[in-house]
C-alpha cells in the first residue's frame, strides 16, 4: 500500500511537471500531414477532358485537381492557374476539349502521411507551389493547400524556412543551425515542451541535410545512375536531435547488374564523400563511428542488404548490438523510400527468427542504472572536471530511449522516435496507459535538463556536453528530477519482466 500511494504520488508530480512543459504553445513541427490533410482529394485520368475537370472542380469549390494513371500514382497537377493561363486567356493554345494532360504540370512534388508539417511548409516554399498532393503507397489519399496551412497563424517556421532559403553557400547553413540554439535556449526557459523542441531541432537539420546532398548530386556532374534511398539513423532517425549532432546514414541502393558494379559504386563512393564533406563543413561532424555512406558497411545494393542482415543476425559478434540500435532507429529521408521500407522489412524478418539477439540487446543494456544511490541521493562525477555533476545524457536519457527501443521491436513496432514508440506499446496494451504517462512525463522532464544543459554549457563556457550540477536546481526541480530517474528504472523493470526477469 505504501509503494502504491508513493507511486501515484510520484505519478502526480511528474505529470504536473509535464505539463508545465507542454502549456506554452508552440508550432508543431511533427504533426503528421495524415493529421490534417484535405482526405476528400479530386483526382482524373488524365485523358478526362479540360471541360470536365474545370466543371467538377467548380462543382467542389476547389482550386486544383490531381491527375492519376488508373492504379491511383499521381502524373501531375492541374489548378485554377493553369486553366486561366494556359486555356481562358487571351493567347491560350488548349481547347476544353482537349485532355487534361495537355496542361497539367506534370510529375507533382508529393509527401506521404508520415511526413510533417515542417516537411511540407519546406517543400511548399522552397519550389514555390501552393498544392501538395499526399501519396500512400503510390496512391493519393489526400491533398494539403498553401492557404490551408498558412492559417496556422505561427511564423516562426516560416522564418526558418525563409533563413535556410537564403543561404547561399554551406557556411550560411552552419549559420542557421548556431542562431538555433539561441531560439532553444529562450524555448526552454519558457517552458516549451522540449519534444517539440527537438523536432524543431531534427526537422530543420533533416532539410539541410537534403539540401546539401542535391547540391552534393550537382557537384557529381550527373543524376545517379540507379533509384536509391539514403536514410538517417541515431538521433536523426528517432527526430530527437539535440544541439551538435554528428553524421549518421546509410544508402539502400536499388539492385542493378554486377557488370556496372564499379561504376556505379565508383559513382556513390563519390557522392558520399562529397555529402560528408558538406555536413562537416555545415556543422554535422565525421561520424566516429564510421556511419556514412563512403564505409561499404552501410552502403549496398538491396540483395545485398538482404545478405548482410542475415549474416549479422545469424552470427552474433561485439558490435551487433550496436548494428541493431543503428538500424532500427533507421528512417528514410531522400529518394526511393519503397527501398528504404523494403530494407525496413528484411531487418524485422530476420529479428522475429533471432529473438536471442534481442535478448543480447537487452543483456548489455539493461545493466545500465540511473545515478540515484540508496539514500535517493543523486550519484555524480567523483573527480575532474566535472566533479559533483550529472552527464544527463549518458546517465539519463540514453536509458529510457534504449528501453523504449528495445520494447518497440520485441513488438514489431516500427515506430522509431522515443514518444511514439510508448504510446504504440500503450496501443498493443503492452505499456499500461497510465504508466506510459508517467514514462512520457518522466522523458519530457530529462530531455528538458539534458537540452538545458547542452545550450546553457555552449552558450557560457563554448562546450557542447550535458554535464549538469543537480545542487543548482531548486529543491522542487531536484525532487522532480529523481523521481524522473526512478521512472527510467520502473520502465527499465518493465523491459526485463519481458524478458522473464524476476523484479522484486
Amino acid at each position: 500500500m505504501k509503494r502504491a500511494r508513493r507511486d501515484s504520488e510520484e505519478k502526480e508530480l511528474l505529470t504536473s511537471q509535464s505539463d508545465v512543459l507542454k502549456r506554452v504553445a508552440s508550432f508543431r513541427y511533427n504533426e503528421r500531414l495524415g493529421n490534417i490533410m484535405e482526405r476528400d482529394v479530386y483526382t482524373c485520368l488524365p485523358d478526362t477532358s479540360i471541360d470536365s475537370v474545370a466543371v467538377e472542380m467548380a462543382r467542389r469549390r476547389i482550386s486544383s485537381a490531381v491527375v492519376v494513371e488508373p492504379a491511383g500514382r499521381p502524373v501531375g497537377i492541374v489548378t485554377e492557374r493553369d486553366m486561366v493561363q494556359k486555356v481562358i486567356a487571351s493567347g491560350a493554345t488548349c481547347r476544353k476539349d482537349q485532355p487534361i494532360s495537355a496542361i497539367m504540370t506534370p510529375d507533382p512534388f508529393y509527401l506521404s502521411p508520415d511526413d510533417t508539417l515542417f516537411d511540407a511548409l519546406a517543400l511548399l516554399s522552397r519550389h514555390s507551389i501552393k498544392h501538395l498532393p499526399v501519396v500512400k503507397k503510390k496512391r493519393v489519399v489526400g491533398i494539403l493547400t498553401l492557404r490551408q496551412l498558412m492559417k496556422l497563424q505561427h511564423s516562426e517556421p516560416l522564418v526558418i524556412i525563409g533563413l535556410l532559403e537564403e543561404a547561399s553557400d554551406i557556411e550560411g547553413y552552419r549559420q542557421v543551425r548556431q542562431d538555433l540554439i539561441e531560439m532553444v535556449y529562450k524555448k526552454l526557459y519558457a517552458n516549451v515542451d522540449p519534444v517539440d523542441v527537438v523536432a524543431m531541432l531534427s526537422l530543420v537539420n533533416a532539410d539541410i541535410h537534403k539540401r546539401l546532398l542535391q547540391r552534393a548530386i550537382n557537384e557529381t556532374g550527373r543524376q545517379p545512375p540507379v533509384e536509391f534511398c539514403l536514410f538517417l539513423s541515431g538521433s536523426h532517425g528517432r527526430r530527437e536531435n539535440l544541439l551538435f549532432p554528428d553524421q549518421d546514414y546509410g544508402l539502400v541502393i536499388d539492385d542493378y547488374k554486377d557488370r556496372d558494379f564499379n561504376e556505379f559504386d565508383s559513382y556513390f563512393i563519390r557522392l558520399s564523400s562529397i555529402f560528408s564533406e558538406y555536413l562537416d563543413a555545415a556543422g554535422f561532424p565525421y561520424c566516429t563511428g564510421y556511419v556514412m555512406g563512403v564505409n561499404p558497411t552501410w552502403r549496398k545494393r538491396l540483395s545485398e542488404w538482404a545478405l548482410h542482415l542475415r549474416y549479422l543476425f545469424g552470427r552474433q559478434n561485439e558490435h551487433t548490438v550496436r548494428y541493431m540500435t543503428i538500424i532500427f532507429d533507421a528512417a528514410p529521408l531522400y529518394g526511393n523510400h519503397e527501398l528504404f521500407y523494403t530494407f525496413q522489412d528484411m531487418a524485422f524478418a530476420e529479428i522475429t527468427r533471432h529473438h536471442d539477439m534481442l535478448r543480447a540487446m537487452h543483456e548489455e543494456e539493461g545493466s545500465h542504472k540511473v545515478p540515484l544511490g540508496f539514500f535517493n541521493t543523486f550519484i555524480t562525477e567523483k573527480s575532474g572536471p566535472h566533479r559533483g555533476e550529472l552527464d544527463m545524457k549518458r546517465s539519463g536519457l540514453i536509458f529510457m530511449i534504449e528501453a523504449a527501443r528495445i520494447l518497440a521491436i520485441k513488438n514489431g513496432i516500427r515506430e522509431t522516435s522515443t514518444m511514439d514508440r510508448l504510446r504504440a506499446l500503450v496501443h498493443r496494451g503492452i505499456i499500461n496507459p497510465d504508466d506510459s504517462e508517467y514514462f512520457e512525463s518522466a522523458y519530457r522532464v530529462i530531455l528538458h535538463h539534458t537540452l538545458m544543459a547542452q545550450a546553457d554549457n555552449f552558450l557560457k563556457k563554448g562546450s557542447s556536453d550535458y554535464y549538469l550540477n543537480p545542487r543548482e536546481l531548486s529543491a522542487r526541480s531536484q525532487e522532480i528530477l529523481k523521481h524522473s530517474f526512478k521512472a527510467i528504472s520502473r520502465l527499465q523493470e518493465l523491459v526485463g519482466s519481458e524478458f522473464g526477469e524476476l523484479i522484486l
